[in-house]
């Protein structure tokens, strides 16, 4: 997460995007002055005390005020629900700290939970202790109020170089993501429509309709390429949208 005054815009950091491999970029524009969450190995952060790398935009947005808020640029990156969740497995089984209710199955298997067992294990735990669905990456309230959103751009991890060529025009930066941090957790690549059974299909379904009604994205199917653009909260760029409503 960034609030930079330097260039007067705002990052919102969704996990599993590619945010930390964005926030290292964007802090070498970044001033003395701009708030900068930590990323472990890269970059120690600065002026952060009091924020959390994933704090969302209203957060955000409580913190620094109204009239930043309405004065500067805010933008986040998205990315196809079921992707996000395989990328939030590999993170859990890259992991050494794991819980010790998950290395239960570890001492007897030898090995992390499969995909389908942990995603499991996620619904499960979620419904048990009345939570939802525990740490599925669903964003769509991190950048809305209401229902409506409250950034000025939604960019798309699958279309990451052209929206970040889009940024740098708007933000008279120009933004170098050449880093791809966390993504080596990711070890077996296989395509996510060969993961999810009817009953996850489902889940997902349910969990992300609000995600997918506004981002398009659909199971198996290409992914929309056009970013999200608002201007005082009406959308002002929607080329994904008429796409959809002729392949319907």
């Amino acid at each position: 997460m960034i609030i930079s005054h330097r260039h007067r815009f705002i990052f919102v950091h969704l996990g599993r995007t590619g945010g930390r491999s964005l926030t290292t970029a964007l802090a070498d524009h970044c001033g003395p002055d701009d708030v900068i969450t930590p990323v472990r190995g890269h970059h120690a952060g600065q002026n952060h005390h009091g924020y959390q790398r994933h704090f969302s935009a209203r957060q955000i947005r409580k913190k620094v005020g109204e009239n930043i808020w309405n004065d500067y640029y805010k933008f986040t990156f998205e990315r196809n629900p079921w992707e996000k969740i395989v990328s939030r497995y590999w993170e859990y089984a890259g992991r050494k700290n794991r819980k010790a209710y998950k290395r239960l199955w570890e001492t007897i298997a030898g090995q992390p939970l499969g995909f389908p067992h942990w995603f499991r294990m996620k619904v499960w735990q979620g419904r048990l202790l009345g939570l939802g669905h525990i740490r599925l990456p669903v964003h769509f309230g991190d950048y809305t109020q209401n229902g409506r959103v409250i950034v000025d751009f939604i960019g798309r991890n699958e279309n990451r170089h052209q929206h970040l060529a889009l940024l740098s025009d708007r933000l008279g930066i120009r933004i170098r993501d050449n880093q791809r941090i966390g993504a080596d957790s990711h070890r077996v690549r296989r395509p996510y429509t060969e993961l999810f059974d009817d009953w996850m299909q489902e889940i997902v379904e349910r969990l992300f309709a609000r995600d997918l009604d506004l981002l398009g994205y659909r199971f198996g199917r290409p992914h929309p390429l056009d970013p999200l653009v608002y201007e005082n909260g009406a959308q002002t760029f929607t080329p994904s949208r008429a796409a959809r409503a002729m392949a319907a």
